[in-house]
């Protein structure tokens, strides 16, 4: 073989090479797709249907963006997040209950929004809820996927057994309805006080919603200072002891009943009023589809106020492609999106242009909760909250005191909140 002969065969060799080894970039740079992978645990509650659905109609508005779900079951999903973010394997969005967004963003958990924000049209936050609007440290660190207010749902054969119009509109109503409507002896009540402490969730319907319409808060923003010892507070807790207490309306078991025994004891058709959040309506409807009953909005004292949950999404800091994470977070969370998984799921729609829809006001039970969450302190304590299951555990441990005569509202109030200011001290805004 000629030497110009092995010169062109070497170099056309060569190029061979180099073609084939620039496939793989040029089969992507030709796709110019960026992936986003969304950690939920949603898919296992809602169905693969609707989740397929989401990713589909996605996809199709964001051809360069492939989505990718990557499900988790609930339990144990709160640490699984901290355990890959340390391992550096943690998803570009990740779903959060309300009470996680500060611990996670003080972890270096999550990145700050408010970058992305600021380019949107103005309609895409002013429709977010105002609750959804609480930043940590002066940033926006998510987004929310579906909320709902605690309302208060009541049992309309058994107030019109009792011959009861209607459901109470104040603190003092309340009282004389409830009182009016137990009956021990055939074992109706008007409520089931819970007040377990594992896991401390009940402060979420039995008091925070009290303190905020006694006309007190949680937390001071300004101060990042527990404040619930306030005399409203006290005001508060004092009515809630004196219900269990002295008119003793409730279903007996105060200190180890909690959400579990509250809507199983309401579905049973024996009690007559709950505060409960929106997504009580498919639950009561599930455990016992013959139920009668009606929802209001929550009796008022000085002020009106309410809690607020939710789910919500968060970009992570470890998001591979922050702008295509942010194309799915926007899309997720506009009109088309969260109008997409409130059918979907059945779930209350987080953005009001949403809720204002035709489809939507045509579901009579959740009008009540759009009323609710439009009215004066409808808070979500927790979004603002760090260590928020260590602090809601120390006032419920405090509150149980009360219940049972150990301390009085005050002492037990100032108690818990010394401890919670030992520890919001760490997090000084």
């Amino acid at each position: 073989m000629s030497q110009r002969i092995r010169t062109l065969l070497a170099v056309a060799l060569i190029g061979l090479l180099g073609f084939a080894l620039a496939i793989p970039n040029a089969v992507q740079a030709g796709a110019g797709k960026a992936e986003v992978r969304w950690f939920q645990w949603k898919t296992t509650e809602v169905g693969e249907k609707l989740m397929n659905e989401i990713k589909a109609a996605f996809e199709k508005d964001n051809p360069d963006v492939t989505l990718t779900l990557v499900d988790n079951p609930f339990l144990g999903f709160h640490d699984k997040v901290i355990n890959l973010y340390q391992a550096q394997k943690l998803a570009d969005v990740v779903m959060a209950q309300v009470d996680w967004p500060v611990e996670f963003a003080e972890l270096g958990i999550l990145e700050p929004l408010d970058v992305f924000i600021a380019k949107e049209p103005k309609p895409f936050m002013d429709n977010v809820f105002p609750t959804f609007h609480k930043k940590w440290r002066g940033k926006q660190y998510y987004l929310p996927i579906e909320t709902g207010p605690v309302a208060l749902f009541y049992n309309t054969d058994i107030f019109k057994k009792a011959g009861i119009a209607g459901p109470p509109k104040t603190w003092d109503e309340y009282v004389e309805i409830a009182k009016k409507m137990t009956n021990p002896g055939q074992k109706i009540f008007a409520t089931t006080g819970t007040m377990s402490a594992e896991p401390p969730t009940n402060l979420t319907y039995d008091i925070y919603p009290l303190i905020y319409q006694a006309g007190g808060d949680v937390i001071d923003e300004n101060t990042n200072k527990a404040v619930f010892n306030s005399p409203a507070g006290v005001k508060a807790v004092q009515w809630y002891v004196d219900l269990m207490n002295v008119h003793k309306v409730s279903v007996p078991g105060i200190l180890s009943n909690g959400e579990k025994e509250k809507r199983a004891n309401f579905a049973a058709g024996n009690i007559a009023m709950m505060f409960e959040g929106s997504f009580g309506i498919p639950i009561q409807r599930q455990m016992n589809p013959s139920l009668q009953f009606d929802v209001a909005t929550m009796p008022r004292e000085t002020t009106t106020g309410t809690v607020v949950r939710g789910a919500v999404n968060c970009m992570t800091t470890q998001a591979k492609n922050k702008e295509a994470t942010w194309k799915f977070m926007r899309w997720l969370h506009g009109p088309v999106g969260i109008e997409m998984w409130a059918k979907g799921s059945g779930s209350f729609p987080s953005r009001k242009d949403v809720a204002e829809q035709a489809w939507f006001k045509e579901k009579k039970l959740f009008q009540v909760f759009v009323q609710q969450l439009l009215l004066p302190n409808a808070k979500s304590p927790n979004l603002g909250m760090p260590n928020a299951v260590q602090l809601n555990k120390a006032l419920t441990v405090e509150i149980q005191n009360v219940l049972q005569g150990k301390k009085g509202a005050k002492q037990a109030l100032d108690d818990a909140a010394a401890e919670w200011n030992k520890v919001l001290a760490q997090y000084q805004k």
